[in-house]
C-alpha cells in the first residue's frame, strides 16, 4: 500500500532524474566543448573544469536527495514533511511533539547535527525485497545532501511498537553515492520494494 496522494508528476520526476544522472557528465562535456582549442595546445583549463564540476556536484547532491524524497514520501501517512537545518530543530519538530517519539532515544542514537535535513516517518505495508513476502515498513528516515560531493546521507531508524508504545530501537547510516539508484539503495537497505508513483494530471 502507498499513499497515492503523495505521488509525483512526470515533469518533476523527469527533471530530477536527468539532473541527478546527467549533471556531472554535462559539466565535463561543457568544459571540453568550451576548451577544445585550448586543450589542443596543451592548456587544459582545469580551473574552468573545476568550476563546472563544483556546480554539477551541488546539483547532483540536491537532486539525489529530492529523488529519495519521491520514494520516501509515498510511504508517509502525513502530508506535512519535516525539514530542519540543525539537530536542535529535529528535537523540537513534529517527530517529538506530534508523532510521540522519545527525545532521549533519538539523542542516544544520534541525529545529523547540521545541513538540509529532511525527516520522514514511514508507516506502510508492502513486499520484502528478498523473499517477496508481506512486510511492514515502520521507520524514521533522515536524508542530508553533502553538496560538496555527489553524496547523500541516509539515516534509518527502526521503530518498534508494542501495545501502542513506540520505541526507536536501532539506527543505520547509509550513503547514496552517484550514480547509485536512490530507489535501489532504499530497496536493498530496508529490504522493502520501493518504487515511484507518477500521476498524469
Amino acid at each position: 500500500m502507498v499513499y497515492y496522494e503523495h505521488a509525483t508528476d512526470p515533469v518533476t520526476f523527469g527533471t530530477l532524474f536527468l539532473a541527478y544522472y546527467l549533471s556531472i557528465m554535462v559539466a565535463v562535456l561543457l568544459w571540453f566543448a568550451t576548451s577544445y582549442e585550448y586543450i589542443r595546445k596543451g592548456n587544459y583549463r582545469l580551473k574552468r573544469l573545476a568550476g563546472f564540476l563544483a556546480v554539477a556536484v551541488v546539483i547532483t547532491s540536491l537532486s539525489g536527495a529530492e529523488l529519495l524524497d519521491e520514494y520516501l514520501y509515498l510511504h508517509m501517512p502525513y502530508d506535512e514533511k519535516i525539514t530542519c537545518l540543525s539537530s536542535s530543530c529535529i528535537m523540537s519538530s513534529a517527530l517529538i511533539t506530534e508523532y510521540g517519539f522519545s527525545r532521549e532515544e533519538l539523542e542516544a542514537l544520534g541525529v545529523p547535527s547540521f545541513g538540509v535535513i529532511d525527516v520522514y516517518r514511514l508507516v506502510d505495508t508492502g513486499i520484502s525485497h528478498d523473499l517477496k513476502l508481506p512486510k511492514r515498513l515502520n521507520h524514521i528516515v533522515m536524508t542530508r545532501p553533502w553538496l560538496v560531493l555527489p553524496v547523500v546521507d541516509v539515516y534509518v531508524y527502526e521503530v518498534s511498537e508494542v501495545n501502542g508504545t513506540k520505541r526507536i530501537v536501532d539506527k543505520e547510516h547509509y550513503y547514496l553515492v552517484w550514480p547509485t539508484s536512490p530507489g535501489g539503495l532504499l530497496t536493498e537497505k530496508l529490504n522493502f520494494e520501493f518504487s515511484v508513483m507518477i500521476h498524469s494530471g
